[in-house]
């Protein structure tokens, strides 16, 4: 089922691309955009009625302390499809950076819970194989807003599809518990998800106070993209708010 979505996502990306001019220069390509606006107004209510209420419950009973251990925990786990990212990008610096911070905090940092690569200085970094196609070349597409997954974009929604079948955790067999890979996959994302909506709270609040979200949430994702394909340096971003509208 996920693979048939994915391959139904990809050709509705693609068909876009061949059906519809380039933008202009500052201007998204989002061709897609009263589906897009559906599927935004849907996720807001998903996260106004689930997600930030169970992310509020999560920060009541869980101190600063435990939700930077969970954190970092998770953070590591992600460390394998990064050093897959890092080599198939020829990029061996980042790549010896990623192991060695796995090395170090699964042993000195207790299987991940502190990331004591920091105090080696060793930053961490994060890639993926969306970002890899994007450094082969390959085009994104058109801009997309996937239920639940949110924005993406035809690259990075086949890349994220790739990553999980880098990701040696999704290939692993407890022997007499079947299901308990299962189990871990969806613990991660749930956890993932609380973790991240209880440091993201005053950014999703300052998004969703615009006077165009949907405008905004979609040039701040397509600005962080450019800058995390190009390794964090900084892009051109004179035309940040290009295609945001006039309000007087």
């Amino acid at each position: 089922m996920q693979i048939r979505f994915l391959g139904a996502a990809l050709t509705l990306g693609l068909g876009a691309c061949a059906s519809t001019p380039p933008p202009e220069p500052g201007m998204i390509a989002d061709p897609y955009e009263g589906f897009n606006r559906q599927m935004f107004a849907f996720n807001n209510g998903v996260d106004r009625y689930a997600l930030a209420p169970a992310a509020n419950v999560y920060e009541t009973v869980t101190p600063s302390f435990a939700r930077d251990r969970v954190g970092d925990f998770l953070a590591n786990l992600k460390s394998p499809v990064i050093f897959v990212n890092d080599v198939l990008q020829a990029q061996p610096g980042r790549a010896s950076d990623t192991f060695f911070r796995f090395t170090l905090n699964t042993t000195i940092g207790l299987v991940g819970l502190w990331d004591a690569a920091h105090y080696f200085g060793l930053e961490g970094h994060t890639e993926d194989f969306g970002q890899t196609l994007a450094v082969w070349g390959v085009d994104s597409g058109p801009y997309l807003v996937m239920p639940i997954l949110g924005p993406t974009n035809p690259r990075d929604l086949l890349g994220s599809g790739v990553d999980v079948a880098f990701d040696p955790l999704n290939w692993t067999e407890f022997e007499g518990q079947p299901d308990l890979d299962d189990q871990i996959a969806m613990g991660r994302r749930v956890l993932g998800a609380l973790n991240a909506r209880v440091e993201f709270d005053d950014q999703i609040k300052t998004l969703n106070e615009q006077p165009e979200p949907y405008i905004a949430l979609r040039r701040i994702y397509s600005s962080q993209r450019q800058a995390d394909i190009r390794n964090g340096k900084p892009v051109d971003d004179a035309d940040a708010y290009e295609d945001l509208p006039d309000f007087d």
